[in-house]
Formats: structure tokens, C-alpha cells, sequence
């Protein structure tokens, strides 16, 4: 992916704005009409009645945190004695998605940091589960680049007084990796405690948010945040993007792509509101959804 060495900047060439130039291979990330993030608005999305619980195995992991530059990556390291842990329900089905990686976008403030906007709205940090369709293709690079090849579940993260526990152990080992390159093996990581208790989502079809832009992901945004203490943010935001300590520190945050155009696409929720009859016609206000993730 690393053609060239793109980032979150746009003040610089290699910026989020640049990233369709880069490589013919991007072109998506400039000319693609089905881009994430987006923002979304609660008023205009879908009810529908078909869309099932989502589902992740309950099975502890071995991980690698790795320092990219643009952001921390965990990436779940698979071997022949070690399970997979799949996630399916909702609109993945009838198929299985095996987590390939956690992405982890933030900013240097709590205004921002978040990849997508709910009325216009970000939040502080956003995990991205970025998993791929082991039914229909053998590996995670083939499945990048073809239909219904990536699922992406995105967990909202807020700022309060108690960290989510898994998350907890994560970010112990954000100090180890200070800067680019940097990695630490973490293992026995319960990746399910992650999600919330409550599993409401909305979901949409859209793309890789980093280059190169590929419209085959199955975005599904849970309703329910977790949360992080402001000390424990404070520590992802300290990681910095050069292979060592410089003069004038280069740091990681932010790193969110900008919101992109939805083009009127379609987003569906299994959500429904108390008031509603499941008779309703698909169109819903979903109040909750907007509710849950703003109360704070």
C-alpha cells in the first residue's frame, strides 16, 4: 500500500486531498462516488426488518501493535494452532468475515478524531475492525480490491472517567510504540469485550478510508460508544510518525480522513424506535441512534 509515503496532512503533498495522484492504483481515492467516511444523518436512515444481530467469536487473540507512521495498527496474527475470529450477522450474511486488523483514528483534541460524523458530529477516537470475506476469497489482499470483500466495524470511543478493559490493555501498549515502526506483540486479547453491550448498528456500503480508496467494504457503525479516561487518550496521542525523536516532534494525530459525499447512497439500521410497530413503512427517525452516541 505504501507507494508512496501518504498522509493526514493536507497542508503536504501526500495529503488526504493528493492521495488519487499519488498512484494510478488510488485513483479511487479522487474519482470513487461510494467513499467513506461520510457523515451521518440520523433522519434519513432505513429501517429495515432483515437486518440480523451481528456476531463476533468469543475467541482470545494474538496481535502485533504496530506503529505505521499514520496511525497504530493491531494487526491479528493467524498461525496453524490459533482460531479465527470471525464476525457475521447483519448485512454480512450468509457470509463469514475473518478480522484481518484494528485501525485507530484520533485527534490532538475531543472535538475531533473520529472518521465518521453523526449529524455532523465527531467524536474522539474511532476503532475500525477491518475483517475480510474468507468464503469468497483466500487471503486478505485479494478480497481488498473485489465485491464484498471487506466489512468494517466501526466502535465509537468516548472520553469518561473509566476506560472499556480490553481497550485498557491496548493502550498499555501504546508506550512501547513511540514511533514509526515500532512493535509489540500483545497476546490472550478478548477483542469481543471491545464492542458494547449493545449491539444496534447502522451499516452502508462504502470504501477503504486510506489509500487506495477501494469501494468494497460493508461499513457497520455500532450505536453504543465505550469509553476511554482523557490519561489513556493522552497516550495515543503522544505516538509520533518518524522513525525516532526529532527537534520538532511529528505526531500521528490526527489521523481521520475527511468526511466524503454520499451521493445519496442508501443506510440501514436494525434499529427501531419504541413507538414503532415493525408494520411501519421502512422510513424511520432514528432518534435513538443520534441519542446514544451524543449524550456525553
Amino acid at each position: 500500500m505504501n507507494d508512496y509515503p501518504w498522509t493526514y496532512d493536507n497542508d503536504l503533498f501526500g495529503g488526504p486531498d493528493f492521495w488519487g495522484l499519488l498512484s494510478k492504483k488510488w485513483k479511487m481515492c479522487a474519482k470513487g462516488k461510494m467513499q467513506s467516511p461520510i457523515n451521518i444523518k440520523p433522519a434519513s436512515i432505513l429501517f429495515d426488518p432483515r437486518l440480523s444481530d451481528i456476531k463476533i467469536d468469543q475467541i482470545s487473540a494474538t496481535a502485533e501493535m504496530i506503529n505505521i507512521g499514520q496511525m497504530p495498527r493491531l494487526r491479528v496474527i493467524y498461525d496453524t494452532h490459533s482460531f479465527a475470529v470471525n464476525i457475521t450477522g447483519g448485512p454480512l450474511r450468509p457470509y463469514k468475515y475473518r478480522l484481518q486488523r484494528m485501525d485507530f483514528h484520533y485527534s490532538n483534541d475531543d472535538m475531533t478524531g473520529s472518521e465518521h460524523a453523526i449529524n455532523s458530529k465527531n467524536f474522539p477516537m474511532e476503532i475500525q475492525l477491518i475483517t475480510y470475506n474468507t468464503d469468497l476469497y483466500s487471503n486478505f489482499t485479494t478480497a481488498l480490491t473485489l465485491p464484498r470483500g471487506i466489512a468494517a466495524v466501526s466502535i465509537i470511543v468516548l472520553v469518561d472517567k473509566h476506560t472499556n478493559e480490553e481497550l485498557s490493555k491496548i493502550t498499555e501498549s501504546i508506550e512501547k510504540v513511540p514511533f514509526r515502526k515500532k512493535r509489540i506483540t500483545l497476546h490472550e486479547l478478548k477483542i469481543w469485550k471491545l464492542f458494547p453491550a449493545l449491539m444496534d448498528y447502522v451499516t452502508y456500503e462504502g470504501s477503504m478510508t486510506s489509500p487506495g480508496c477501494y469501494e468494497t467494504v460493508t461499513w457497520i457503525i455500532l450505536n453504543h460508544p465505550i469509553y476511554i479516561t482523557r490519561t489513556n487518550l493522552n497516550k495515543w496521542r503522544k505516538l509520533q510518525r518518524t522513525i525516532a525523536e526529532e527537534k520538532e516532534p511529528q505526531y500521528v494525530a490526527p489521523n481521520f480522513r475527511p468526511l466524503q459525499h454520499s451521493y445519496g447512497r442508501l443506510i440501514r439500521t436494525n434499529i427501531i424506535s419504541k413507538n414503532a410497530s415493525i408494520e411501519c413503512k421502512r422510513r424511520i427517525t432514528v432518534s435513538r441512534y443520534r441519542s446514544n452516541l451524543e449524550r456525553t
